[in-house]
């Protein structure tokens, strides 16, 4: 189904929260991520707000489905019939469900008020982490950062205190920059993705083809949008 075949009201929405030291790219990575086929420039897709930098996409997340039962037909031996051999099987379809997706920087020009920072933690669904390849202090900082966003996560989505670095707390995802940088690619995980069981991705910020179609960055953007909307349905904000 389409976006035009729809009301922009029906199309729910996930909050992806962008994390990390000023500087390491985090406005870069999000232009690229929040970069799509129906919003190709930063001017279609940024909303405009007073404490957060907001970049919007949309996400098509595939929804199997069970159809009834259907024969299925083999080839009988010769001295049996062939209406012996009608087996049900089921055929799994898929139907996309849209959702937008929205990619909140907060606003290095803005203080905000604990209470305002606080009702947004609440409603992310996802989290992005973004350290700089060639600043180890960069990556160590995302602890800190990550600190009061679970805290509030932890207490208005899973209603009880969880582990900071447990794996199952939120989806989260884990980005390093300038890579072009670096004389070789880093042969293992990050500590913080380890840490945290999270997926990584290692990449040029300035490169616009770093989320290429059917490349391998574009399989983990894809299937870690798909687990925030699963975290989304799973965890819904209370009333």
């Amino acid at each position: 189904m389409s976006l035009n075949q729809l009301q922009v009201k029906d199309v729910p929405t996930v909050r992806i929260l962008m994390l990390g030291d000023k500087g390491v790219g985090k406005t870069s990575v999000t232009n690229l991520m929040a970069c799509s086929a129906v919003t190709p420039t930063p001017a279609s897709r940024s909303i405009g707000q007073r404490h957060w930098n907001i970049q919007i996409r949309l996400h098509e997340y595939p929804n199997t489905v069970e159809l009834p039962p259907s024969p299925t037909w083999t080839s009988p031996s010769s001295s049996e019939h062939s209406d012996k051999y009608l087996f049900p099987r089921r055929m799994p379809a898929t139907s996309n469900i849209l959702y937008f997706v929205e990619f909140f920087d907060i606003s290095t020009q803005c203080r905000i008020q604990r209470e305002q920072r606080k009702n947004m933690l609440k409603n992310i669904d996802g989290i992005v982490l973004v350290y700089n390849l060639q600043d180890l202090r960069s990556q160590d900082n995302l602890h800190d950062w990550l600190y009061e966003p679970l805290r509030q996560i932890s207490k208005h989505r899973h209603r009880r205190p969880r582990t900071i670095l447990g794996s199952h707390h939120v989806p989260i995802l884990v980005v390093g920059t300038r890579l072009d940088k670096l004389n070789r690619r880093p042969l293992h995980r990050s500590t913080i993705a380890h840490q945290l069981n999270a997926e990584e991705i290692l990449l040029n910020s300035q490169d616009t083809e770093s989320f290429a179609d059917k490349s391998r960055n574009q399989g983990k953007l894809r299937d870690f949008l798909n687990r925030v909307v699963e975290f989304k349905d799973r965890y819904p904000l209370a009333p």
